[in-house]
């Protein structure tokens, strides 16, 4: 089975999402899963660039024994409302471009990590160019987090902004969370409660998850 392992995080960081990331690439290649990865170069927790990557320029690497493309983005050293936007924003589109280029590699799954929701548009894209089953994993609502640092109270764009997220939620062939409370709070849209996959994904178990989809 071939996945397009799709995240603003991933190895070399060392804890949040880019960890449990890495993790779960070695455990899957366990099970016979080759994946291949769509990141952005290294940036968690300090929120500043590393050295060793370029932040400009595309570039390719195999770590340890995963081949991972890095995208250009933009990593503001004080994160703002306005800068997690554009940092954000940067690597969709440049990311977005990318993976446009694999449409050769045509995996059978593409597993999308949110953050960032930006990226739901091109890879739904990719998915039916490519044949590819979807899997959007939330390790973040990303726009419950834009309102904690200061979009404001509830008004008709962040109204819109919800719908249009469940919306696209629903287009994905399983939704995949962390908690039985984000499970929870997936289900309140009528795409989930009727009949759509929802599922809590912990590495350990994410093979058999994985695996049921194709």
């Amino acid at each position: 089975m071939k996945l397009l392992l799709y995240s603003l995080n991933y190895a070399p960081e060392l804890t949040g999402i880019g960890k449990f990331n890495a993790e779960m690439v070695s455990d899957l290649a366990d099970y016979g899963v080759d994946s291949l990865v769509l990141t952005a170069p290294p940036y968690y927790p300090q929120w500043e660039q590393q050295k060793g990557y370029s932040y400009k320029y595309y570039t390719s690497e195999v770590l340890d024994g995963v081949e991972v493309h890095r995208c250009p983005i933009y990593v503001p050293s004080k994160v703002t409302l306005f800068k997690r936007v554009l940092h954000l924003l940067s690597f969709a589109c440049s990311s977005g471009l990318r993976l446009l280029t694999l449409l050769r590699k045509k995996p059978d799954l593409v597993f999308l990590v949110q953050p960032t929701f930006f990226c739901v548009p091109l890879t739904l894209f990719y998915c039916k160019l490519t044949g590819a089953k979807s899997l959007m994993h939330i390790q973040d609502y990303e726009l419950d987090a834009m309102l904690g640092l200061g979009m404001g109270s509830q008004n008709f764009f962040t109204s819109l902004m919800k719908k249009l997220e469940r919306l696209m939620l629903g287009r994905f062939d399983i939704v995949s969370t962390i908690s039985y409370s984000m499970i929870n709070i997936a289900g309140t849209s009528s795409h989930f409660c009727n009949g759509k996959n929802l599922t809590l994904l912990k590495f350990l178990d994410s093979a058999s998850c994985i695996n049921s989809l194709t």
